[in-house]
C-alpha cells in the first residue's frame, strides 16, 4: 500500500514514518517525523484487533477478516480493496503476526499461515491473544508455530516478542527464554516488544515492555551492548496502560484510552488520537 511507505514531509528533507494501529473505529495511521505528530488517517473502517509489520508488509486481525495492504503480493484474489485492503479469507481473527515471510493468525479456534494465496492450518487453539514470529500468547501459555502447534510452556501469555531472546508478557511477570522460562520482572504485565534490528540472538537489544501504570526499557538496548541486561523503568507523561509499542527511527507506544506516545530521543511525547479501543500497533 503505498500511503503507508516512507515518505518526506514537512520540509521535505525528514523522513516520516507511518505507524499504524489498531482501534475499535478501524485501523489509523498515524504519520510521525521525529517527536512530531503530522497528522491522523483512519484507513478502513472497522474493529481492528491486532495488527502486525514486517519488511514493508502490513496486515491487520478484524472482527470480519484479515486483511493485508492492497499491494500484498500474496493476498487473495477474493479479497476486496477498500481502505486499500484485500481480504484473505481466514474470517474473524483476534491475533496476527508475521513469521518471516510467513502471514500467521488465530480467531475462532484455529491457528493458520497463508502461504501462495491460501491458508494452511496449524492447529486448533483458542484464546490467541498475540502472535510474533513463531510465538503465540495464549490463555493456556505460550505455544510455538511449526507445522503443528506445540506448547513451550507458561500457564498462560498476553503477549510476546520472539527477536534476540524470547520474551513474554504475562499477569504474574515478565519472563525470558533460556533453560526454561526464567524471571526477568515482577508484575503484572500486558505488553512487550523487541526491536528486530536490534537484536542479535540470544540477545535481547532495544526493547520495552508495559504494566498497568508503567513502562520498563530494556537497559542493552540503550547502551548499544545488546545482551540480556536489566530493566529500567521509564518516565512517560500522562496516564494510561501502554498496550503496544513498535520501533523505527524512534521509538512508538500507544495507551488503551487512545494516546499516541513517541520518543525520537528525548523522552517520549504525547498525542491524542481520539480514537477508542486501541489494542495494538505496528509499524510497516
Amino acid at each position: 500500500m503505498s500511503s503507508i511507505d516512507e515518505k518526506r514531509i514537512h520540509d521535505g528533507t525528514e523522513r516520516a514514518t507511518e505507524v499504524a494501529v489498531a482501534t475499535g473505529t478501524g485501523l489509523a495511521c498515524v504519520s510521525v517525523v521525529g517527536d512530531r505528530v503530522g497528522g491522523i488517517e483512519l484507513r478502513r473502517r472497522c474493529v481492528a484487533r491486532d495488527v502486525a509489520a514486517a519488511e514493508g508488509r502490513l496486515a491487520v486481525a478484524t472482527d470480519e477478516d484479515v486483511f493485508v495492504a492492497a499491494d500484498e503480493s500474496d493476498a487473495s484474489d477474493a479479497g476486496d480493496d477498500r481502505g486499500g485492503f484485500e481480504s484473505t479469507g481466514f474470517g474473524p481473527a483476534t491475533a496476527v503476526g508475521f513469521d518471516g515471510n510467513a502471514l500467521l493468525a488465530a480467531g475462532e479456534g484455529t491457528v493458520a499461515r497463508h502461504a501462495d494465496g491460501d491458508w494452511r492450518p496449524v492447529g486448533e487453539l483458542d484464546g490467541v491473544r498475540a502472535i510474533d514470529g513463531d510465538l503465540l500468547a495464549t490463555d493456556a501459555g505460550i505455544y510455538r508455530a511449526g507445522d503443528r502447534l506445540r506448547g513451550v510452556g507458561l500457564d498462560a501469555g498476553r503477549d510476546v516478542a520472539a527477536a534476540g531472546t524470547p520474551h513474554a508478557a504475562t499477569e504474574t511477570g515478565l519472563y525470558r527464554l533460556g533453560n526454561g522460562w526464567l524471571d526477568a520482572l515482577d508484575g503484572d504485565f500486558l505488553a512487550i516488544d523487541a526491536d528486530p534490528a536490534t537484536a542479535e540472538p540470544g540477545a535481547l537489544g532495544r526493547a520495552h515492555a508495559a504494566t498497568r501504570d508503567a513502562l520498563f526499557e530494556h537497559a542493552g538496548g540503550r547502551n548499544g551492548r545488546g545482551d540480556d541486561g536489566e530493566w529500567l523503568p521509564v518516565d512517560v507523561p500522562g496516564e494510561g496502560s501502554v498496550v503496544g509499542i513498535a520501533y523505527d527511527t524512534g521509538v512508538y507506544a500507544v495507551t488503551r484510552g487512545g494516546t499516541f506516545l513517541v520518543d525520537a530521543g528525548e523522552g517520549f511525547r504525547t498525542h491524542p488520537l481520539g480514537l477508542p479501543g486501541v489494542a495494538a500497533l505496528a509499524v510497516p
